[in-house]
């Protein structure tokens, strides 16, 4: 949970965002009227608890002096969810744009399961940790990804390339106590939570869901499977999972996930104009939404 190494991170995500979009950055007008996003997760350990509040506090501006984005500090937002921290920031920036308050919205994902060595030692003691002696478990992974969300009428105006629309949006469980893994609770969120979204949906052509190796994951993915079977929407769907390439990303998974599933609107490998893309947190928050191939 280094802030130096965070920090470098976002900047490149930022700044990878930025090359490709095109954004000016130099513009006071365009940034003064965006709002940061910045998900992260929680602490992971006893050490990281006393770091973790310095982090939100400190993160924000510095990455945004590394960028040069001139943001509002009063439209800076710390979403400290774990895997569904960007999923929530879209559904609270969606919302927000449509009470006006901003035009769009930068969203960035920032984790790091693999620089804390005391952290990998608490999952390596919870089994939690895919090794040769437990096959079954997660990799950790490292990643940054930065998205924006803007209005689409704002975006047209200006004349930027809109890759995808994000409909549907289903978060459950972020304010809730963490439950067990194992637990019932979590389990059927996931399944609720998925119906939710799929109800606005008519036909899935993929999946980009938070598969990590981890027993209890897909447990809860097998029951929501169960309750959808009846539903053709889910029929032809194929599945993807970041995690098997990149290892378990944390907060950017999300991010991860839905700049995955807009490139392959882009690249025209999509199997379909709907996409599927569901989240799920270490304390069993879950989170899903549609990303839609937008019309012309």
């Amino acid at each position: 949970m280094g802030l130096g190494l965070y920090a470098l991170l976002a900047r490149e995500a930022v700044r990878d965002l930025l090359l490709y979009s095109r954004l000016p950055t130099e513009d006071a007008c365009f940034w003064g009227d965006t709002a940061l996003f910045l998900c992260l997760s929680g602490a992971r350990t006893p050490e990281q608890e006393e770091q973790e509040l310095d982090l939100y506090e400190r993160l924000p501006p510095l990455v945004l002096r590394h960028t040069r984005l001139a943001i509002r500090p009063e439209l800076r937002r710390v979403l400290p969810y774990g895997h569904v921290s960007v999923l929530a920031a879209m559904k609270e920036a969606s919302e927000a744009l449509v009470a006006g308050r901003f035009q769009r919205a930068l969203i960035l994902g920032v984790d790091s399961l693999t620089s804390d060595l005391g952290a990998l030692e608490a999952l390596a003691m919870r089994r939690r940790l895919k090794t040769p002696e437990h096959p079954v478990g997660l990799m950790p992974g490292e990643a940054a990804a930065a998205l924006l969300v803007e209005d689409v009428a704002v975006a047209r105006r200006r004349g930027a390339r809109i890759e995808a629309r994000v409909e549907a949006l289903q978060v459950r469980g972020v304010e809730a106590a963490p439950t067990d893994q194992e637990g019932a609770p979590s389990v059927l969120r996931l399944a609720e939570t998925l119906e939710g979204t799929l109800a606005a949906a008519t036909r899935i052509g993929d999946v980009y869901g938070d598969l990590n190796g981890e027993e209890s994951r897909a447990r809860e993915w097998g029951t929501a499977l169960a309750r959808l079977r009846v539903r053709p929407v889910l029929a032809e769907a194929r599945t993807h999972w970041p995690a098997v390439s990149l290892g378990d990303t944390g907060a950017a998974s999300g991010a991860i996930a839905v700049a995955a599933a807009t490139r392959s609107f882009v690249r025209n490998y999509a199997h379909g104009d709907e996409l599927l893309i569901w989240s799920r947190s270490d304390s069993g928050a879950v989170a899903a939404g549609l990303v839609v191939r937008p019309k012309e």
